[in-house]
């Protein structure tokens, strides 16, 4: 077996006891803690309500000290079937949420007295910014990599635990908030840096007020956008490396000192490896997909190179039509050569998607200004009229890169978008700059192509699995920053194989008309199929009693005596629990393996790394995602081969993306959601047209 380890350091408790200071007033200094985790005797000196504050070993006048150990005594009681079982004394030691706070206290006070720029909030974790190694040459920004500790217990080892993360780069303007007034706005200013000290924006001390010109912003996007500044490339290089040789060098530099250990005594030697007995794989089988002929294959490019698509548009009448401005005629020929399977690279849609491409260029539409081409667009679209039997496809070169940083110009896309979704059509875009620069533009065609053939209503490929009696809903969001809506779920419905069937959008507060959908999608399957053995749910998030009840309720309705499987499936960004392949010197895990992190946890490797030696590294560098099974009959989570089928599935779900031939880390249950979600706000009263509902028309 690869031996792998953890982002965690583990360490002791430095005492066996403590005294903390406990007060039920509020004021500067001090934490709140919630009533829940306070020692008894809190509540007996000061009555009952809802927080309690604490200094926790800074002796305050009027505070009351206790003294308590710091791990539980145990006493062996019997259960009502008379077996004998160990369990904590009540009120023996101090909560386990007090005695993280307040060893987040000691970090944040610890780095804070070294100068270093700490985020004010360690009630969950510390953040801490060091100056980077990389500098900005043009002498604009002060570049800072931010380093997050986070102290838990005994959540993969049977001791207290240090979790190390990497959260990447941030910017610090080196011009101070009184100068970017005029041009930038001040609800676009959230952290700030004053005096070394990082503040949000609003809560700065009334010396920054009185100094704005001593108060520097951090980067963010609507600086960025105020300023008009392009947007970067995302970095592509491995994140793996990245994070480790990061981490590596802060433990080395930061933790592994006589004076840290002082206040966070770590007792392993670097970070830990991953027990084995923790690690399993999906099957082999779940690799595997279906192509034409159902011919199988586990590289998608491949497999449809070789036999097709597993299911052809079912429409033979499809006109494709381009949207242009007038000086992309060269970029538009290049397309259609393409799409004809005239240049070199390509062979063209009706050998790769076996789709015929037919150029209606009677529809063809030019507009004349770059800058704001929507009403022309608006005129030209609204006047014709499109065939109801015939599928039309447009193919939209944008003279505007999604990238601008004037927002007027970035909605047009989403604009068309809808525009053209009212008329029945659905759109791939184009960029102009990408076709005639880029000489190896032609490795985006296979990823154009099988977009288009998925808006077709065409199947590129599907998982090779037995169709069960289930059914797969899949609830994403997206969170956003430019609208007033935070979050809008969308519920998209699948067989085990792969088949999409429809979606709908919600807000976030909607849990109701979600749960209604998801009982419809329920009911729609029952009448075409019986015998339904179970649903399986794919959240975004933990579900909440809140949003779990009225489905389960909902089912009952319907006389539908089955198990709901709920699987929380969350991105692992830089502020989380990763793991490292360290048999292989760039650090990511073969594809498919899970790493059990606790009860009913679990982190899934979802890349293109299929074997020890197999991998493009083109395909880039996914992390995990982080998974938590819960079911309505809780007993059903205990067994392992039920557990072990859902994993695999998401993890078969992550090769059904059809914007690309790579694997993604995210499965399209969460994935396509989460798309729509991104651009519904956009469209008039947050709809989706129609048309626009049993189609993957955002691909």
């Amino acid at each position: 077996m690869p031996k792998h380890c953890f982002n965690i350091l583990t360490f002791n408790h430095p005492s066996e006891e403590f005294t903390f200071y406990f007060t039920d007033k509020e004021q500067e200094g001090v934490t709140r803690i919630f009533h829940a985790l306070v020692p008894k005797e809190v509540i007996e000196k000061y009555g009952e309500q809802e927080h309690y504050y604490t200094s926790f070993g800074q002796q305050l006048d009027g505070f009351l000290p206790i003294n308590k150990s710091t791990a539980p005594t145990f006493e062996t009681i019997k259960t009502k079937e008379g077996i004998e079982k160990s369990v904590p004394v009540f009120n023996s030691a101090f909560s386990s949420s007090i005695l993280k706070r307040y060893y987040n206290g000691l970090i944040h006070n610890h780095f804070k007295s070294k100068g270093c720029l700490v985020k004010p909030n360690f009630v969950s974790d510390t953040e801490v910014w060091l100056p980077s190694e990389v500098q900005d040459s043009k002498g604009t920004y002060k570049i800072f990599d931010r380093y997050s500790l986070k102290v838990q217990f005994k959540t993969v080892s049977n001791s207290l635990e240090l979790l190390v993360t990497f959260e990447g780069r941030s910017k610090i303007f080196r011009t101070p908030v009184a100068e970017l007034f005029e041009e930038v706005p001040v609800k676009a200013f959230n952290w700030v840096v004053f005096e070394k000290g990082l503040y949000r924006f609003d809560e700065l001390p009334d010396e920054g007020k009185r100094q704005y010109d001593k108060v520097y912003p951090v980067w963010n996007f609507e600086i960025r956008d105020a300023l008009q500044q392009e947007t970067e490339a995302p970095d592509k290089t491995n994140k793996y490396k990245k994070f480790k040789t990061a981490i590596d060098k802060f433990y080395k530099q930061h933790l592994n000192t006589q004076e840290f250990k002082a206040i966070i005594p770590i007792s392993s030697n670097g970070f830990i490896p991953v027990e084995e007995a923790r690690i399993g794989t999906v099957e082999k089988s779940s690799n595997k997909l279906i192509f034409g002929n159902q011919k199988p294959h586990h590289i998608p490019y491949y497999g449809i190179t070789e036999h097709g698509p597993f299911e052809l548009s079912p429409s033979s009448k499809i006109h494709f039509f381009f949207i242009l401005h007038e000086d992309d005629r060269e970029v538009a020929a290049k397309i259609h050569n393409y799409f004809n399977g005239k240049l070199n690279g390509f062979r063209g849609l009706s050998k790769f998607i076996h789709t015929p491409y037919h150029p209606d260029r009677e529809l063809a539409i030019y507009f004349k200004d770059r800058d704001n081409p929507w009403p022309e667009l608006y005129e030209q679209i609204n006047d014709k009229d499109f065939d109801t039997d015939i599928q039309h496809i447009a193919i939209y070169i944008t003279p505007i890169s999604k990238n601008v940083p004037v927002k007027s110009q970035r909605l047009v896309y989403y604009k068309l978008k809808e525009l053209l979704l009212k008329k029945g059509v659905s759109s791939q875009v184009i960029d102009p700059d990408k076709v005639i620069s880029n000489d190896k533009y032609h490795f985006s065609l296979p990823n154009i192509a099988i977009a288009i053939l998925a808006k077709l209503n065409g199947t590129p490929w599907r998982l090779d699995t037995k169709l069960k009696n289930e059914l797969i809903v899949g609830v994403g969001a997206f969170k956003h920053t430019e609208v007033d809506i935070q979050y809008i779920g969308s519920a998209f419905s699948f067989s085990n194989t792969g088949k999409f069937n429809r979606f709908e959008c919600f807000q976030k507060d909607q849990t109701k008309e979600l749960a209604g959908s998801i009982l419809r999608a329920v009911k729609d399957y029952v009448n075409v199929n019986t015998g339904i053995r179970r649903l399986v749910i794919h959240f975004y998030k933990d579900m909440s009693r809140e949003e779990v009840e009225p489905i389960e309720n909902g089912l009952r309705e319907l006389e539908l005596n089955i198990p709901v499987f709920i699987v929380s499936i969350n991105k692992t960004e830089s502020s989380d629990i990763v793991a490292f392949d360290l048999d292989w010197k760039d650090l990511m895990p073969v594809s498919g393996t899970f790493i059990k992190l606790g009860y009913n946890r679990f982190l899934l490797f979802n890349n293109t790394r299929y074997s020890a030696s197999e991998f493009n590294f083109n395909d880039g560098f996914s992390f995990p995602v982080k998974l938590k099974i819960n079911c309505s009959n809780p007993e059903l989570v205990d067994d392992y081969k039920t557990v072990k089928e859902l994993i695999d599935q998401v993890y078969q779900f992550s090769r059904m993306y059809w914007k690309s031939v790579r694997q993604q880390n995210l499965p399209v249950t969460i994935k396509y959601p989460e798309m729509v979600a991104e651009i519904l706000p956009y469209f008039d009263g947050d709809e989706i047209p129609d048309y626009g509902k049993n189609i993957l028309w955002f691909l």
